[in-house]
C-alpha cells in the first residue's frame, strides 16, 4: 500500500508567522506571505495593484477586510504595507513566495553593446555631394 501525501495535515504544520499591523485605530493581521494563494502572489510580487489587493483581501479575511476597507487606503501607505509584509516574510520585490527557494538565476552576462555605428554603416561610401 502506497503512503498518500496529506497535504492538509502539511500546511497545518509549516504555517508561519502571521503580520500584524496596526491602522486607523485597530490591529490587522495577514498571514505570512508563504500562506498566501500562490496564484495571485507571483501577479502581487510583480507589482499588479489588483492582485496585491486581492491578496490583502485574501489574507485579511471577510471580517477584517470589510474593516480595512472602509479606510482610506493612500497608494504610498499601502506599497509600504505590501513591502514589509514581504519583508517579514523573507521575500523581496521580485521574488515570489511561491517560487521555489533553491532556484538558482538563469541570466547570463549581458552582453555590451556600443553606441558607435554598425559594421554596415562604417563600410558604406559617403554619397557625392550635389
Amino acid at each position: 500500500m502506497t503512503d498518500v501525501f496529506d497535504l492538509d495535515a502539511y500546511v497545518a504544520e509549516h504555517r508561519k508567522e502571521p503580520y500584524a499591523f496596526h491602522y486607523g485605530g485597530q490591529d490587522f493581521e495577514l498571514p505570512h506571505a508563504q500562506d498566501t494563494d500562490w496564484r495571485v502572489a507571483e501577479a502581487a510580487d510583480q507589482g499588479d495593484v489588483d492582485a496585491i489587493r486581492t491578496l490583502f483581501r485574501l489574507g485579511l479575511g471577510a471580517e477584517q477586510w470589510a474593516r480595512f476597507e472602509k479606510l482610506p487606503q493612500p497608494a504610498g501607505a499601502m506599497g509600504e504595507l505590501f513591502r514589509r509584509w514581504q519583508a517579514h516574510s523573507g521575500t523581496k520585490p521580485g521574488e515570489s513566495p511561491a517560487s521555489p527557494s533553491s532556484s538558482g538565476s538563469t541570466a547570463g552576462p549581458s552582453t555590451r553593446r556600443s553606441a558607435g555605428t554598425t559594421r554596415a554603416s562604417r563600410s558604406a561610401k559617403p554619397s557625392p555631394a550635389n
